[in-house]
């Protein structure tokens, strides 16, 4: 008889000295890579008509963004495994950096190609490294509060980054620079200075951490040892396993559906907001359609915190991860029916709420398939399916804003994506169950 899964844990006082160390910075480093990576979705309320493009090409342009990305994902999440991560996180920051300052002088679509593709290329591997990096500090049960910390960095990026960089964009100019190249170059700066703090802070693991005492150490070890003794892994470990390996492209897949999502409400809504004064007979200054879109992301970071912990006390079920993502495409099908921006603003928070709960969830899933090597190039080959997302929706969604005038149409083939995404879960647990049942005998 095969034995039971066990589920590993650390000691509560362990397991909150590591989030509380780690967490901080982590949440620091990605709030400034997703600034860096969405303001341009602000930077559009007035760059569009400066440089003379159409919906679609700015939609072109955060496509090219994830072609880089993906192109890039798994030959760095292989390189921060042979280097560590204070080296390959600092390399990954200063040149994010440097290239996202440089996007400050675009003058036509031909630029803003090339500046999003180099973008894209020189943050690959950046989320993957992380959370692959957290599987080397903490078990399932205990990482999931961790990342769901992590994550939160992408609504809080919405909530801060909305209002400053539309004020900025208002009210500052740089060497006679337009508001929005003033506010691209101002943010780009954090991440070089945070490139230098990584390397000269974050530990590669806890064997290196100068904060762990040798029983913490061997206290996580002997954890992370028992989870992967106790949960069956779903194909090899090696990089040619994890390839072939059915059901890490169906978490592929249903990240997708998630990052689809995200995509939409980064990149696009500030434009939605904006679109208000027509569909509403309301007028925002840019400024104003930066508060107003921050509304969403605010509500996601206290539903967030409390599902966070709400999770974390229990066994992990898959109905962390679906439901979120029904309760998401549910209400983002129907934000642009509403009868009032106040109306169509709930159901946004509502949508933007699901999403982001089920991202902190879904990283759970993909992460007990493999370990070592293969979990790096595992979590990478996920990530880089999912990011394929941005190929599509950015250019579509400007496509059909271009085509009919709103964008009803292109948030419910979103909001599809999101269902699909929740159904193909339940297919995976459906079947894991069925691989399950003949060891529970």
């Amino acid at each position: 008889m095969t034995a039971p899964i066990v589920s590993a844990r650390l000691s509560p006082e362990l397991s909150r000295k590591i989030v509380w160390r780690l967490a901080p910075m982590l949440m620091l480093m990605y709030v400034i890579n997703q600034l860096d990576r969405a303001n341009v979705g602000y930077a559009s309320l007035t760059m569009n008509q400066e440089i003379g493009i159409t919906m679609a090409q700015y939609g072109l342009g955060t496509s090219l963004f994830f072609l880089g990305y993906i192109l890039f994902e798994v030959p760095s999440n292989l390189c921060l495994h042979r280097f560590g991560a204070r080296m390959w996180m600092m390399r990954i920051m200063v040149t994010w950096g440097l290239i996202s300052a440089a996007s400050c002088l675009i003058q036509n679509a031909t630029w803003l190609y090339i500046a999003r593709f180099a973008l894209g290329a020189a943050e690959a591997g950046f989320f993957p490294g992380v959370v692959y990096f957290l599987t080397l500090w903490l078990p399932t049960r205990d990482r999931v509060w961790l990342m769901s910390l992590f994550v939160m960095a992408i609504p809080i990026t919405g909530m801060l980054g909305a209002p400053i960089s539309t004020w900025v964009m208002q009210e500052v100019s740089l060497f006679g620079m337009s508001g929005w190249r003033s506010m691209i170059l101002l943010e780009a700066l954090p991440a070089i200075i945070m490139g230098i703090v990584v390397f000269v802070l974050l530990p590669d693991s806890p064997e290196k951490s100068t904060w762990l005492s040798p029983a913490e150490k061997d206290e996580v070890k002997q954890a992370l040892e028992l989870e992967r003794k106790g949960v069956p892994v779903a194909g090899g470990s090696t990089l040619a396993e994890v390839l072939r390996n059915p059901k890490v492209w169906a978490l592929g897949l249903v990240y997708f559906g998630i990052n689809a999502t995200i995509i939409s409400l980064l990149y696009f809504l500030p434009q939605v907001v904006k679109g208000f004064e027509a569909s509403f007979n309301v007028k925002y200054s840019i400024f104003e359609v930066g508060q107003i879109t921050a509304i969403p992301f605010t509500a996601s970071i206290i539903a967030m915190a409390f599902y966070g912990r709400y999770v974390r006390k229990r066994p992990f079920s898959v109905a962390f991860v679906s439901a979120p993502m029904i309760i998401s495409a549910l209400a983002l099908a129907s934000a642009l029916y509403m009868s009032s921006p106040i109306q169509t603003m709930v159901a946004f928070s509502i949508g933007a709420t699901g999403c982001f709960c089920s991202i902190s969830t879904f990283w759970q899933l993909p992460s007990r398939l493999l370990s070592d090597r293969g979990a790096a190039a595992g979590i990478a080959l996920v990530t880089s399916v999912g990011v394929a997302s941005g190929m599509f929706v950015g250019w579509f969604i400007g496509a059909v804003k271009d085509a009919t005038g709103s964008y009803n149409l292109a948030m419910l083939v979103v909001a599809g994506f999101m269902t699909l995404s929740a159904i193909l879960v339940l297919c995976l647990e459906a079947q894991r169950r069925v691989n399950l049942s003949p060891l529970k005998s």
